[in-house]
């Protein structure tokens, strides 16, 4: 009994409370000048439809019909599928894989990149395309700079005729003989010829072809093709036009790798066409 009644005393004490704020508000408020009182309900009711307005948008976003879902998510899928077939596409291909090597003929650099991998390639023979290409500068026409001097514009002829007739194997072989002694070129150029292509090859030939203009077009060309691919280091390795590997002093941006397997890998990773090398499959 005692109880109840210290309930019902604490619930008048409440409300007698409650009512008192409420009318203290209110007077606070009629007191209020008419422009601070039309400021005050402007915010409550901006308050409140935002409120409404915040809470409808997240309803609806959550309540996408199915289907609209799907339109979204196959256009997603359809991107995505596009990109990776046209990336394969400029990747993959059953043409052979073009293989170029930016260099100094006296450069260590060059001789480091092409100790390393032209017996790599000379293996990979069938199924790709190597092409030697020279940094240098040409003054005027037919007038070359070299950075290692005139010795140097001399090796590069060499190997430019020497790749230009004959064969690519015969041209990897003439290009690792003569790194191997890289203080000795030009000077090397008849024994090079003669161990790269077993004695059938002509010295005189190639001699011929260095002192044409023929060697001079050929370095031309070459160094156009080097200023095209934006190559300025020796020795930068592009596959199928696109950077792989780069050496100067150390290696750089070698993402696939700098060694003989990753060679492998990255050439036969770009051919799709018949009759790939054994090392192809080793690599896999």
């Amino acid at each position: 009994m005692h109880a109840d009644a210290t309930q019902k005393q604490l619930l008048i004490r409440t409300t007698f409370h409650m009512r008192r704020q409420y009318y203290r508000r209110a007077y606070w408020f009629q007191r209020l000048p008419m422009n601070q009182k039309f400021i005050f309900l402007l915010l409550a009711a901006i308050v409140i439809f935002g409120t409404i307005i915040l809470y409808n948008s997240y309803s609806s976003s959550d309540s996408i019909p199915s289907n609209k879902l799907n339109e979204k998510f196959s256009f997603i899928t359809a991107t995505k599928t596009t990109y990776t077939s046209s990336f394969s596409n400029s990747v993959v291909s059953g043409s052979p894989v073009r293989v170029d090597f930016f260099v100094m003929s006296k450069c260590p650099d060059a001789r480091k990149c092409e100790l390393l991998f032209t017996p790599t390639l000379s293996k990979l023979s069938p199924i790709i395309n190597f092409t030697v290409s020279y940094i240098g500068h040409e003054k005027k026409s037919n007038q070359f700079e070299c950075m290692h001097g005139p010795s140097e514009c001399l090796g590069n002829k060499q190997q430019l005729c020497v790749q230009s007739m004959c064969s690519q194997t015969t041209s990897l072989k003439f290009l690792q003989c003569q790194s191997r002694n890289l203080e000795n070129i030009p000077d090397n150029g008849e024994r090079c010829v003669k161990e790269a292509s077993d004695d059938t090859l002509k010295w005189s030939d190639i001699e011929a072809c260095v002192k044409s203009d023929k060697a001079n077009e050929l370095f031309h060309k070459s160094l156009e093709k080097t200023r095209s691919a934006s190559a300025t280091k020796s020795c930068t390795i592009h596959l199928n036009g696109k950077f792989w590997c780069m050496h100067d002093g150390t290696w750089y941006g070698c993402s696939e790798g700098r060694d003989e397997k990753s060679l492998i890998k990255s050439i036969c990773s770009r051919y799709n066409g018949p009759n790939k090398p054994t090392e192809c499959s080793a690599s896999i």
